[in-house]
Protein backbone atom coordinates (compact mmCIF):
# COMPACT_ATOMS: atom_id res chain seq x y z
CA UNK A 1 0.00 0.00 0.00
CA UNK A 2 2.01 3.27 -1.18
CA UNK A 3 2.24 5.79 2.15
CA UNK A 4 1.39 8.75 0.37
CA UNK A 5 -2.17 9.08 -0.90
CA UNK A 6 -2.88 11.39 -3.75
CA UNK A 7 -4.91 13.44 -1.66
CA UNK A 8 -1.95 14.40 0.25
CA UNK A 9 0.25 14.96 -2.30
CA UNK A 10 -2.15 17.61 -3.87
CA UNK A 11 -0.53 20.74 -2.88
CA UNK A 12 2.51 19.97 -2.18
CA UNK A 13 5.74 20.75 -4.10
CA UNK A 14 8.02 18.59 -6.47
CA UNK A 15 11.34 20.09 -7.25
CA UNK A 16 12.65 18.51 -10.86
CA UNK A 17 16.01 19.21 -12.00
CA UNK A 18 16.86 18.29 -15.76
CA UNK A 19 12.92 19.22 -16.29
CA UNK A 20 13.72 20.93 -19.46
CA UNK A 21 13.37 17.35 -21.27
CA UNK A 22 12.87 13.65 -21.49
CA UNK A 23 12.14 12.03 -18.12
CA UNK A 24 12.10 15.74 -16.46
CA UNK A 25 9.21 16.76 -18.58
CA UNK A 26 7.40 13.54 -17.60
CA UNK A 27 7.65 13.80 -13.95
CA UNK A 28 6.71 17.24 -14.10
CA UNK A 29 3.62 16.19 -15.50
CA UNK A 30 3.15 12.86 -13.18
CA UNK A 31 3.11 15.42 -10.07
CA UNK A 32 0.93 17.99 -11.33
CA UNK A 33 -1.97 15.41 -12.30
CA UNK A 34 -1.46 14.74 -8.95
CA UNK A 35 -2.60 18.07 -7.94
CA UNK A 36 1.87 18.89 -6.79
CA UNK A 37 3.07 22.50 -7.66
CA UNK A 38 5.95 22.12 -9.68
CA UNK A 39 9.68 23.80 -9.12
CA UNK A 40 11.37 23.14 -12.48
CA UNK A 41 15.22 23.52 -12.39
CA UNK A 42 17.24 23.41 -15.74
CA UNK A 43 19.98 25.44 -17.98
CA UNK A 44 17.42 25.92 -20.36
CA UNK A 45 14.90 28.99 -19.46
CA UNK A 46 13.07 28.73 -22.76
CA UNK A 47 12.61 25.39 -22.45
CA UNK A 48 11.08 25.31 -18.99
CA UNK A 49 8.87 28.09 -19.90
CA UNK A 50 7.51 26.04 -22.03
CA UNK A 51 7.41 23.00 -19.57
CA UNK A 52 5.65 25.47 -17.17
CA UNK A 53 3.14 26.85 -19.37
CA UNK A 54 2.02 23.14 -20.34
CA UNK A 55 1.82 21.96 -17.02
CA UNK A 56 -0.05 25.48 -15.64
CA UNK A 57 -2.55 25.18 -18.66
CA UNK A 58 -3.31 21.83 -18.42
CA UNK A 59 -3.16 20.65 -14.92
CA UNK A 60 -4.00 24.02 -13.21
CA UNK A 61 -1.34 23.70 -11.10
CA UNK A 62 1.82 26.25 -10.30
CA UNK A 63 4.88 26.10 -11.89
CA UNK A 64 8.26 27.82 -10.92
CA UNK A 65 11.12 28.07 -13.25
CA UNK A 66 14.82 28.28 -11.80
CA UNK A 67 17.21 28.39 -14.68
CA UNK A 68 20.71 27.59 -13.41
CA UNK A 69 23.45 24.97 -14.22
CA UNK A 70 23.54 22.49 -11.48
CA UNK A 71 27.34 21.25 -12.20
CA UNK A 72 28.85 20.93 -8.71
CA UNK A 73 28.60 21.48 -4.98
CA UNK A 74 28.64 25.12 -5.11
CA UNK A 75 25.40 25.20 -7.26
CA UNK A 76 23.65 22.35 -5.42
CA UNK A 77 24.07 24.58 -2.61
CA UNK A 78 21.98 27.63 -4.16
CA UNK A 79 19.79 25.54 -5.41
CA UNK A 80 19.06 24.63 -1.48
CA UNK A 81 19.22 27.70 -0.70
CA UNK A 82 16.84 29.28 -3.08
CA UNK A 83 13.50 26.79 -2.49
CA UNK A 84 14.53 25.54 0.99
CA UNK A 85 11.29 27.45 2.38
CA UNK A 86 9.49 26.17 -0.27
CA UNK A 87 8.12 22.91 1.52
CA UNK A 88 9.43 20.97 -1.10
CA UNK A 89 7.70 17.05 -0.57
CA UNK A 90 9.48 14.74 -3.41
CA UNK A 91 12.80 16.13 -5.15
CA UNK A 92 13.86 14.15 -8.21
CA UNK A 93 17.34 14.20 -9.08
CA UNK A 94 17.31 13.81 -12.43
CA UNK A 95 19.65 16.36 -13.98
CA UNK A 96 22.72 14.29 -15.79
CA UNK A 97 24.04 13.21 -18.98
CA UNK A 98 26.66 10.83 -20.30
CA UNK A 99 29.69 10.98 -22.63
CA UNK A 100 30.20 8.46 -25.57
CA UNK A 101 33.64 6.96 -26.11
CA UNK A 102 37.00 5.54 -25.02
CA UNK A 103 38.34 6.64 -22.05
CA UNK A 104 41.52 7.63 -23.83
CA UNK A 105 39.56 9.75 -26.56
CA UNK A 106 37.24 11.68 -23.68
CA UNK A 107 38.51 15.24 -22.03
CA UNK A 108 39.34 15.05 -18.82
CA UNK A 109 37.64 18.48 -18.12
CA UNK A 110 34.75 17.46 -19.79
CA UNK A 111 34.54 13.84 -17.59
CA UNK A 112 35.62 15.95 -14.58
CA UNK A 113 32.27 18.38 -15.29
CA UNK A 114 29.91 15.50 -15.37
CA UNK A 115 30.77 13.72 -12.48
CA UNK A 116 30.13 16.91 -10.75
CA UNK A 117 26.85 16.87 -12.11
CA UNK A 118 26.01 13.24 -11.71
CA UNK A 119 27.35 12.30 -8.45
CA UNK A 120 28.35 15.78 -6.52
CA UNK A 121 25.22 18.24 -7.32
CA UNK A 122 23.10 14.87 -7.03
CA UNK A 123 24.83 13.68 -3.43
CA UNK A 124 24.79 17.34 -2.21
CA UNK A 125 21.37 18.11 -2.98
CA UNK A 126 20.16 14.38 -1.44
CA UNK A 127 21.82 15.24 1.44
CA UNK A 128 20.72 18.82 2.30
CA UNK A 129 17.05 18.13 1.50
CA UNK A 130 16.56 14.65 3.48
CA UNK A 131 17.75 16.68 6.86
CA UNK A 132 14.68 18.58 6.31
CA UNK A 133 12.56 15.58 5.12
CA UNK A 134 14.27 14.01 8.51
CA UNK A 135 12.98 16.58 10.73
CA UNK A 136 9.40 16.34 9.08
CA UNK A 137 9.68 12.81 8.99
CA UNK A 138 8.26 12.79 5.62
CA UNK A 139 8.63 13.24 1.56
CA UNK A 140 10.15 11.14 -0.70
CA UNK A 141 13.50 11.28 -3.34
CA UNK A 142 13.76 10.03 -6.57
CA UNK A 143 17.74 9.97 -7.77
CA UNK A 144 17.83 8.51 -11.25
CA UNK A 145 20.50 6.11 -12.17
CA UNK A 146 20.10 3.76 -15.11
CA UNK A 147 20.69 0.24 -16.20
CA UNK A 148 24.57 1.09 -16.64
CA UNK A 149 25.14 1.56 -12.71
CA UNK A 150 24.68 -2.42 -13.00
CA UNK A 151 27.64 -3.20 -14.36
CA UNK A 152 30.78 -1.84 -15.67
CA UNK A 153 29.90 0.33 -19.26
CA UNK A 154 32.46 0.58 -21.26
CA UNK A 155 32.31 3.26 -23.75
CA UNK A 156 30.66 4.73 -21.20
CA UNK A 157 32.80 3.88 -18.66
CA UNK A 158 32.87 7.36 -16.35
CA UNK A 159 29.14 7.97 -16.88
CA UNK A 160 28.35 4.07 -16.18
CA UNK A 161 30.44 4.56 -12.69
CA UNK A 162 28.43 7.91 -11.78
CA UNK A 163 25.68 5.70 -11.79
CA UNK A 164 26.80 2.89 -10.35
CA UNK A 165 27.26 5.40 -7.86
CA UNK A 166 23.93 7.09 -7.36
CA UNK A 167 22.29 3.61 -7.39
CA UNK A 168 24.86 2.32 -4.34
CA UNK A 169 24.16 5.56 -2.71
CA UNK A 170 20.08 5.74 -2.91
CA UNK A 171 19.95 2.06 -1.86
CA UNK A 172 21.90 2.46 0.98
CA UNK A 173 19.89 5.70 2.78
CA UNK A 174 17.08 3.94 1.43
CA UNK A 175 18.10 0.86 3.74
CA UNK A 176 19.27 3.61 6.90
CA UNK A 177 15.41 5.04 6.74
CA UNK A 178 13.67 1.91 6.72
CA UNK A 179 16.26 0.85 10.20
CA UNK A 180 15.58 3.61 11.28
CA UNK A 181 11.77 3.63 10.85
CA UNK A 182 11.72 7.06 9.30
CA UNK A 183 8.78 7.51 6.68
CA UNK A 184 10.77 9.64 4.20
CA UNK A 185 11.31 7.31 1.31
CA UNK A 186 14.77 7.32 -1.19
CA UNK A 187 14.40 5.52 -4.40
CA UNK A 188 16.86 4.77 -7.42
CA UNK A 189 15.22 4.92 -10.94
CA UNK A 190 17.37 3.01 -13.23
CA UNK A 191 16.17 3.31 -16.56
CA UNK A 192 18.08 1.26 -19.93
CA UNK A 193 18.10 3.65 -22.94
CA UNK A 194 15.04 5.01 -23.57
CA UNK A 195 13.90 7.62 -26.58
CA UNK A 196 15.10 11.11 -24.81
CA UNK A 197 17.71 13.50 -25.77
CA UNK A 198 20.42 11.50 -23.90
CA UNK A 199 22.01 9.20 -26.85
CA UNK A 200 22.50 12.72 -29.03
CA UNK A 201 24.00 14.70 -25.86
CA UNK A 202 26.45 11.68 -25.54
CA UNK A 203 27.40 11.45 -29.08
CA UNK A 204 26.52 7.66 -29.72
CA UNK A 205 25.61 5.89 -32.75
CA UNK A 206 23.27 3.90 -32.57
CA UNK A 207 23.71 0.24 -32.90
CA UNK A 208 21.24 -2.24 -33.54
CA UNK A 209 20.96 -3.66 -30.28
CA UNK A 210 20.31 0.07 -29.18
CA UNK A 211 17.84 0.62 -31.96
CA UNK A 212 16.11 -2.85 -30.75
CA UNK A 213 16.31 -2.07 -26.98
CA UNK A 214 14.71 1.59 -26.99
CA UNK A 215 11.84 2.45 -24.44
CA UNK A 216 9.57 5.47 -24.03
CA UNK A 217 9.91 7.62 -21.01
CA UNK A 218 6.62 8.67 -19.88
CA UNK A 219 5.76 4.80 -18.75
CA UNK A 220 8.78 4.28 -17.50
CA UNK A 221 8.68 7.47 -15.18
CA UNK A 222 4.92 6.50 -14.28
CA UNK A 223 6.36 3.22 -13.30
CA UNK A 224 9.22 4.67 -11.23
CA UNK A 225 6.76 7.23 -9.29
CA UNK A 226 4.63 4.52 -8.66
CA UNK A 227 7.30 2.29 -7.06
CA UNK A 228 9.21 4.72 -5.33
CA UNK A 229 5.40 6.11 -3.54
CA UNK A 230 5.38 2.51 -2.42
CA UNK A 231 8.71 2.29 -1.04
CA UNK A 232 10.54 0.44 -3.26
CA UNK A 233 14.41 1.06 -3.09
CA UNK A 234 15.19 0.62 -7.05
CA UNK A 235 12.53 0.56 -9.76
CA UNK A 236 13.59 -0.69 -13.31
CA UNK A 237 10.98 -0.49 -15.93
CA UNK A 238 10.79 -2.50 -18.80
CA UNK A 239 11.61 -6.64 -19.43
CA UNK A 240 14.63 -6.76 -21.47
CA UNK A 241 16.25 -4.49 -18.73
CA UNK A 242 15.24 -6.59 -15.49
CA UNK A 243 15.93 -9.38 -18.09
CA UNK A 244 19.69 -8.24 -18.54
CA UNK A 245 20.53 -7.27 -14.94
CA UNK A 246 19.38 -10.34 -13.80
CA UNK A 247 21.92 -12.17 -16.81
CA UNK A 248 24.50 -9.80 -15.84
CA UNK A 249 24.74 -11.67 -12.49
CA UNK A 250 25.80 -14.67 -13.41
CA UNK A 251 28.84 -13.30 -15.95
CA UNK A 252 32.19 -12.06 -14.24
CA UNK A 253 32.57 -8.39 -14.81
CA UNK A 254 34.85 -8.65 -17.57
CA UNK A 255 32.44 -11.06 -19.26
CA UNK A 256 29.49 -8.75 -18.42
CA UNK A 257 31.74 -5.82 -19.68
CA UNK A 258 32.62 -7.44 -23.09
CA UNK A 259 29.26 -7.98 -23.81
CA UNK A 260 28.09 -4.80 -23.27
CA UNK A 261 30.75 -3.24 -25.59
CA UNK A 262 29.83 -5.30 -28.40
CA UNK A 263 26.43 -4.83 -27.93
CA UNK A 264 26.57 -1.07 -27.92
CA UNK A 265 29.49 -0.17 -29.92
CA UNK A 266 28.13 0.38 -34.00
Amino acid sequence: MPLYKMSYLKGKKALITGASSGFGVDFANIFAEMGMDVILVARRKDRLEEVKKNVESKWGVSAKVIAMDLTGFDAALKLYQLTKDDGVEILINNAGYGIFGTAADQDAEEVNAMIQLNVVSLAALTNMFLKDMVKKDSGCIMNVSSFAGFNPMPLYAAYGATKSFVMNYSVAIHTELLKTGSKVIVSAFCPGYTNTEFIDVSRQEKSKFVKMAMGESYPAAKEAVEKMLSEKAVSMPRFINKFGAVLMKFMTRKRAAVNVYDAIRK
